[in-house]
């Protein structure tokens, strides 16, 4: 039986835990991808997708870590972790469902209804975080919104002088995910979490 302790890891150990990581995300992203792409038409789709599968790959991650701790680590925060990065990878996913297979009604009214879930989850894994787990949380919020904002700029004042394309709500929507997930992986990484 094994214990916890507080020694940190180095950085190599950090940096080939993240690389295995990546590469697992990459893999099943491509493979997934590769089998979904005679429905994949758009790049947002396609983005949409890649990181819907990405946030499933790393619920599944996370529960495999969370299975090998040992059975004294708490592991309340473990499933809701789990459940959110479930939830937010089907609500990516969901409105990319051919229409004969599920009505767009029906994919809006889950989106919705797996949104309400997903964001009563996420504010029970607020409450029940620690410190370090808050600090990432804010620390990811506040890179995200720094990137975006710059980006927003200078693509709206681009849109606006005719220079560039308009890119549609689902595009910005990949765009934002895209740039939380890499945020909260900084955030993690720059306070020990991997």
């Amino acid at each position: 039986m094994g214990t916890l302790t507080d020694t940190p890891q180095p950085m190599w150990k950090k940096a080939a835990v993240a690389g295995v990581l990546a590469l697992f995300g990459a893999a099943t992203g491509a493979g997934v991808a590769t089998f979904a792409g005679d429905f994949l038409t758009r790049w947002e789709d396609e983005a949409n997708f890649l990181l819907g599968v990405t946030l499933i790959a790393m619920a599944i991650v996370t529960g495999v870590v969370m299975a090998t701790r040992p059975s004294s680590t708490p592991r309340d925060c473990g499933f809701l972790q789990i459940a959110v990065l479930s939830l937010a990878g089907l609500m990516l996913m969901l409105p990319i469902v051919r229409p004969e297979a599920v009505p767009p009604i029906w994919a809006f009214g889950a989106v919705v209804g797996l949104l309400v879930v997903q964001s009563a989850l996420n504010l029970s894994l607020w409450r029940r975080s620690d410190e370090l787990m808050r600090r990432v949380t804010a620390e990811t919020s506040a890179l995200s919104f720094w990137i975006l904002q710059a980006a927003l700029l200078v693509y709206a004042a681009a849109e606006r002088l005719g220079l560039v394309e308009t890119i549609s709500g689902w595009g910005l929507l990949a765009v934002l995910m895209g740039v939380y997930l890499i945020a909260s992986c900084v955030a993690a990484w720059r306070r020990g979490l991997t």
